[in-house]
């Protein structure tokens, strides 16, 4: 299964600033009686994406953005994959006239209980695109434990 989640960027947003995620009840450790695994995380670019489904008319990151940022996951109370490049989620890439390619997912093992509003993105710079803009993430997920290797 898969949900997109959007983490909004407006124009106050600058340098080694944090931007946290809102809640995703859909992607919450508990869901009823069952457990989410988080499988992959990928970052959506606009070269996949131009605008957002979520934020209508509002741009997605460029690729120049997603090198510009990193991912803190809070898992269980505590910071785990802290700052993970953007761009080592991004799985398409174009060299801009005749080759594009595919990367493998950004995969994580067994991991559960991601708490989404303490989870943030964190510039590097001040911000690529001129805001706002939306960062994308397409979010793999299952509710019983990752049997993959």
């Amino acid at each position: 299964m898969t949900q997109l989640v959007e983490v909004p960027i407006n124009s106050t947003v600058g340098a080694l600033q944090s931007v946290y995620f809102q809640n995703q009840p859909q992607l919450q450790s508990i869901t009823g009686d069952r457990q989410v695994y988080i499988l992959g995380i990928e970052s959506i670019s606009a070269l996949t994406l131009p605008f957002s489904p979520l934020t209508p008319g509002n741009p997605v990151a460029a690729i120049a953005d997603l090198q510009n940022a990193t991912l803190t996951l809070n898992i269980a109370g505590t910071l785990n994959y802290q700052q993970v490049p953007l761009i080592s989620m991004n799985r398409t890439w174009s060299n801009g006239s005749t080759s594009s390619w595919v990367a493998d997912l950004f995969r994580l093992k067994d991991t559960y209980k991601v708490d989404w509003t303490k989870s943030y993105i964190q510039m590097v710079q001040a911000p690529i695109t001129t805001p706002p803009f939306s960062y994308l993430f397409q979010v793999y997920y299952q509710y019983d434990n990752d049997l993959m290797d």
